[in-house]
């Protein structure tokens, strides 16, 4: 017996078909114990009395009918409830052909299902239920966070489907993309909780996303801009130019900026594609873009932030006074907040340019920024989160919380989010900024985070893990 046949064996618990016939067991004699991974075989098996079904109506895993049949990536057709079991168990491959699946979505064979409820209806054989199988919390690209008459999707869940680093993520409308350094770019349904698409062109890590209502913009270390249509999902074109790594990428009218290691910011008009202008101000890789008043401002490992006219796209001016690194910045009305390795935040006035005041506590990198109207937030390697009031720009309270580096901040229905390197998602309610909830899941540094707007009560977290949590924000309450 060959290595995919034991394996597949091992998984159910009893002989294959053929090695079955081979020894003259019964394919249905599999022990109690493994009751709960395969279910007892149906009559339609075709043993007994019953009526034989077509070999291509059975599931080449548990050998019934198939009353759900899915697609997996190598074309061979499965029942939903076996195949998320073979790929719960923690197995990447084909169960017939022992192929690593390239992706692990699957897709259901319509007409197959049609064609077996035809035989089953002609022959009197009662199907499963689609709403009888158990779906696990934590979920494979392709299955249904909600089947029918299934109890309300739980507060958490962890989308697998990213092999490697989920570096940026953008929610528009009902869809959440995610890029990662496996080279993709994952498109999931954020009502299903499911993986519909899977984009793959890019030749090295997708490092930063942007998203129109008809277009998204991938960035990636291949130093390209890939388009895709969001109606169709195909690339209609690749933008070409940077020497280096994109990194940054941001929308202002109908003009992408995109933020490169390679030192400059090119400027894309979205309609025709074409690169309208090369800024070049830059000594160092840009890290960062953020847009307000008609202005770009970058941020740089140079240790400064420039400043561009979006219509003239003219250096307005350059922001000094860092002394390392500016790897983040945050934008409001009236005021651009920057980041630095310095471990201090500085205070802009957008039209002025005048620095406003040097934000100083952080003990260590300042690695990310986000305000709300009243207050900045910074997150910092030192593992806090300094709150800031913005009208009197002075300390107003240091969370502490996180066990390591904070990476990722983000606002979602009255409520600040923060990720870290302790692998926790955590929610600090805004009125009292007390911590109401600690989330746990992923395997890994949390890296990023995004929700749908400020009002969102869905937040949705990357990890080094490659892995998406989903996280419900939660109704105001005391700390745990």
């Amino acid at each position: 017996m060959n290595k995919l046949k034991k394996n597949f064996k091992a998984f159910l618990g009893r002989p294959l078909e053929d090695e079955a016939v081979e020894t003259g067991e019964a394919t249905s004699s599999g022990p109690p114990d493994h009751e709960s991974t395969v279910r007892e075989p149906k009559k339609a098996t075709g043993e007994g009395d019953g009526p034989k079904p077509p070999s291509m109506f059975c599931c080449p895993i548990c050998f019934e009918v198939m009353s759900d049949p899915v697609v997996v990536a190598t074309g061979h057709t499965y029942d939903r409830h076996c195949i998320q079991q073979w790929i719960g168990a923690g197995h990447k491959t084909c169960p017939v052909t022992g192929v690593r699946l390239r992706h692990l979505e699957h897709m259901p064979n319509f007409a197959l299902r049609n064609a077996v409820r035809e035989w089953a209806e002609e022959n009197g054989v009662e199907l499963d239920k689609a709403e009888n199988v158990q779906i696990s919390a934590v979920l494979e690209p392709g299955e249904f966070a909600v089947e029918a008459n299934a109890e309300p999707a739980p507060s958490q869940q962890l989308l697998q489907g990213h092999d490697e680093i989920v570096w940026a993520m953008e929610v528009s409308g009902r869809r959440l993309f995610s890029a990662s350094a496996d080279k993709t770019i994952r498109v999931w349904d954020v009502g299903l909780l499911r993986c519909i698409h899977v984009l793959e062109e890019h030749t090295r890590p997708v490092l930063s996303l942007a998203v129109t209502e008809d277009k998204l913009f991938s960035g990636s270390y291949d130093c390209s801009i890939r388009v895709w249509d969001l109606e169709t999902f195909s690339r209609p074109a690749v933008l070409h130019g940077h020497m280096d790594a994109v990194r940054a990428l941001a929308l202002a009218g109908n003009r992408l900026f995109s933020g490169s290691y390679d030192n400059t910011i090119r400027v894309w008009n979205i309609e025709d594609l074409q690169c309208i202008k090369v800024l070049d101000a830059h000594t160092g890789p840009v890290r960062t873009l953020a847009i307000t008043q008609n202005r770009v401002f970058s941020g740089s490992y140079d240790c400064t932030v420039c400043v561009w006219d979006v219509n003239t796209l003219e250096k307005v001016g350059v922001l000094e006074g860092h002394t390392e690194a500016v790897r983040a910045l945050a934008a409001g009305e009236s005021m651009v907040f920057s980041g630095s390795d310095d471990t201090s935040v500085r205070v802009w006035d957008a039209l002025t340019l005048d620095c406003k005041k040097v934000l100083k506590g952080h003990q260590d990198n300042v690695r990310v920024l986000t305000a709300s109207r009243d207050y900045l937030y910074s997150g910092s390697w030192d593992k806090t989160i300094h709150v800031w009031d913005i009208a009197t720009l002075e300390l107003h309270k240091v969370l502490h919380g996180h066990t390591e580096a904070v990476l990722a901040l983000s606002l979602a229905n009255n409520h600040l989010v923060s990720g870290s390197y302790d692998m926790t998602v955590q929610f600090w309610e805004l009125g009292s900024l007390s911590c109401v909830r600690k989330c746990e899941g992923h395997s890994d540094a949390v890296r990023v985070l995004t929700s749908a707007g400020d009002l969102s009560d869905k937040v949705f977290s990357g990890s080094y893990d490659g892995s998406i949590g989903y996280w419900k924000v939660p109704a105001s309450e005391p700390p745990r």
